[in-house]
């Protein structure tokens, strides 16, 4: 067996800032680190077979954040930035935007500390929230698509085969019921990493919108909001379609539902049976419901949604008795 350990290639890149030249030079001298030195113009060149970018963070020359987002565009690998300064903002904006790690107040002096932290997230990239997000979906992926195709063939077997009453109904419903497991896991793999982008959304337009997704009933919904919402717009529409899916499920076709703003976010309230007090700290767990439909996934990923954007929710009573759920985007 060889002894020797994987030689890890690290591409670094605005090193040609003041005082940062050190940088190269320390990781280089990592026996197990490669380094290559380019432009930032150079990178689609280099990254192909890197497993790690190193960015020197010195806005206007080098923006480090808008490097990194250029690259994980492409590319999903660790990304450090680093820079002399300790910007408190500019730390906060790096990290929320995804930034593997920011090595704050870098020196010289620190030059082994910054290749071991560098080394670390080489060797565990896992510990990077995108990165182990992208692979993790790519990995529930193959196996949703794996596990499919044999219920695809007991689903045509099953039409050929005359198999009356209960045994054959039971059946069915057991399909059914690994089909839907299969898309709550699709969808839960989707929303498992950090947000990579948001903009201004449209919450009534969105609102509208996961209602008629739904299948609700457009006189049976009150939309009482003219605000945005800073968010991903591929999440804040689910968050809006479980909650609104989660009426129809518990409180029928016939609930009234409303859709407004608050000064924390907006809330989403119904005039349905509503929620127990035992039960509203349980509601988000994963697996957890009352109702025969669904698989109990439903606020499970509404609340990691919520989790992804940094907000909060909270299951309460809503003034007609029913449910209403509050979330805080602010």
């Amino acid at each position: 067996m060889n002894g020797r350990a994987t030689e890890r290639r690290v591409v670094a890149t605005g090193t040609e800032s003041d005082g940062s030249t050190g940088l190269s030079i320390a990781l280089a001298e990592r026996p197990s680190i490669s380094v290559v030195t380019v432009d930032t113009e150079a990178l689609s060149d280099e990254l192909a077979d890197a497993d790690a970018l190193v960015v020197v963070d010195d806005p206007p020359a080098t923006d480090g954040i808008e490097t990194f987002r250029r690259v994980r565009e492409d590319w999903a690998l660790p990304v450090v930035l680093v820079s002399e300064t300790a910007d408190p903002d500019r730390i906060e904006a790096a990290l929320s935007a995804g930034v593997t790690e920011y090595v704050a107040s870098w020196t010289d002096a620190r030059s082994e500390e910054l290749a071991a932290r560098i080394e670390a997230h080489v060797r565990t990239p896992s510990r990077d929230g995108i990165v182990q997000a992208e692979r993790w979906q790519d990995l529930v992926g193959s196996f949703i698509h794996d596990a499919r195709n044999p219920l695809n063939v007991v689903t045509g077997r099953l039409e050929l085969l005359d198999i009356e009453g209960t045994h054959g109904e039971a059946i069915e419903r057991s399909v059914g019921r690994v089909e839907s497991l299969l898309t709550e896991l699709s969808t839960v793999a989707s929303v498992a990493g950090p947000v990579e982008s948001a903009e201004a959304v449209d919450l009534a337009e969105t609102a509208r919108r996961a209602w008629r997704d739904v299948g609700g009933s457009p006189e049976r919904l009150t939309v009482e909001s003219e605000t945005t919402i800073e968010a991903d717009p591929d999440c804040l529409w689910p968050v809006l379609q479980r909650l609104l899916e989660n009426v129809l499920l518990h409180a029928g076709d016939e609930a009234a539902v409303t859709v407004g703003d608050t000064d924390a976010g907006f809330y989403v309230a119904d005039d349905g049976p509503g929620i127990p007090d035992e039960d509203r700290q349980h509601v988000f767990e994963q697996g957890y419901g009352t109702a025969r439909e669904g698989e109990g996934y439903g606020l499970f990923v509404v609340d990691r949604l919520a989790a992804t954007h940094g907000w909060d929710i909270v299951a309460g009573e809503s003034e007609a008795g029913g449910a209403r759920f509050d979330i805080g985007t602010r």
